[in-house]
């Protein structure tokens, strides 16, 4: 059977998590590396004891207060805020800080969507817990780790290195981002999306990863911008899809890998052409995409203004792939709990789906294989690499035309 979906008394979507699974047991059996499977026991062991655990603290906790926070939080920490908020860093030239910061919640999305699809572990059963989501394609994809809580955690580690390090900020503002941050990690919780081992499986990779970047990303940054820079780009986003794990089920967590790592490819292809600009080279400010010091208060806010105007088809292309058709079909159709949509819903998961026989196994073309090598998700590539491109390069060359570039 295929996810299902309904409305409770309040509301709430609910998702048979115990139907998640098109393959059968026997089905990971043949396809999984003995360590695989014993790795997705123990995670979907844990998360089965925990699921009790989770109704109590719903039963106990629940509020339309409560509900209203932690579902705000949890659009604070999701795909489309930090997309539409990056760039807002880059139009500021802050530089090196913003395609660090860009690179942390990026990959982060990479790096929890790759370990979901290996562990292939469910979300926590609904019911008897209440899923709480304005988004309940989220539902259909795998639960360990959170990638809420992997991205928020990296993001907030790696702002707080600057904020103390290099920028001496009040520890009140550190403190207080870590109490937002620490909002939408319970309220994964709280609002059922996530078991207790999906959170600490998101903290322990978001604090890894941030702290690589941390160390190490001005080394990346220098390789990115080098004269072979744009073939190490190249070469990595090749790596980095081409080990995705095949998942039985067709999981869009690989989606969401596609269209995070195209971007990074673009924001590093896009910083390697905007730094080698002719007009550019008398500046000395090649970070700098839209403000500038040396400008007057006018022109900055039109270069902002053509910034944001010039990357506005992207971004619109942007959301409109940011969930996968089929996925936005189920979402809307399941919800109004008509028996046409959920065969409508069958049909489309099986569409996707790539049963795991002896030669598909073989050669590793299985479960989400389909959904990976579809034209549609292929397209991402060049859509989403686009956004940066056209931030680092169209923005620049309207400046140009439009004399708004500063005095040598």
């Amino acid at each position: 059977m295929p996810p299902h979906f309904q409305l409770d008394e309040d509301n709430d979507v609910i998702h048979d998590a115990e139907a998640f699974s098109l393959a059968t047991e026997s089905a990971y059996q043949a396809a999984y590396s003995p360590l695989r499977l014993y790795l997705r026991q123990l995670v979907v062991d844990k998360v089965k004891r925990e699921n009790p655990k989770l109704a109590a603290i719903q039963h106990r906790y629940r509020s339309p207060g409560l509900d209203r926070l932690f579902v705000f939080s949890g659009m604070l920490g999701n795909h489309s805020f930090f997309m539409i908020a990056l760039p807002f860093l880059h139009t500021f030239g802050m530089g090196a800080f913003a395609r660090g910061l860009t690179f942390v919640v990026l990959w982060s999305i990479y790096f929890s969507g790759f370990v979901k699809d290996y562990i292939s572990a469910p979300r926590p059963a609904s019911p008897p817990v209440v899923q709480i989501t304005r988004s309940p394609a989220h539902t259909l994809e795998y639960g360990f780790p959170s990638t809420h809580t992997t991205y928020a955690v990296a993001t907030i580690v790696y702002i707080s290195h600057f904020m103390l390090n290099v920028w001496h900020i009040s520890t009140v503002w550190v403190g207080l981002m870590w109490i937002c941050g620490v909002t939408i990690v319970v309220g994964r919780i709280y609002c059922g999306l996530h078991s207790f081992i999906d959170v600490v499986g998101g903290i322990v990779i978001g604090i890894i990863e941030a702290l690589c970047f941390v160390f190490f990303f001005d080394r990346l940054d220098a390789l990115m911008l080098s004269t072979a820079g744009p073939l190490y780009s190249i070469a990595i986003f090749y790596f980095a899809m081409s080990s995705i794990p095949r998942s039985l089920d067709p999981c869009p967590c690989c989606i969401d890998s596609f269209c995070a790592t195209s971007v990074t490819l673009g924001l590093s292809i896009g910083y390697w052409i905007h730094a080698r600009l002719p007009f550019l080279w008398h500046t000395g400010q090649s970070d700098a995409i839209s403000w500038d010091l040396s400008l007057t208060l006018t022109q900055n806010a039109l270069r902002c203004l053509i910034t944001i105007v010039g990357s506005k088809p992207f971004i619109v292309s942007m959301v409109k792939y940011l969930v996968p058709d089929y996925l936005s079909q189920v979402s809307s159709e399941e919800c109004s709990d008509d028996s046409s949509a959920k065969d409508s819903d069958s049909d489309c998961k099986q569409d996707c789906y790539v049963a795991p026989t002896a030669s598909n196994i073989k050669n590793r073309r299985y479960g989400s294989y389909a959904l990976m090598v579809s034209h549609e998700n292929l397209a991402r590539i060049p859509i989403y690499s686009g956004i940066p491109i056209t931030m680092c390069v169209v923005s620049p060359l309207l400046f140009y035309m439009f004399g708004l570039m500063p005095s040598s």
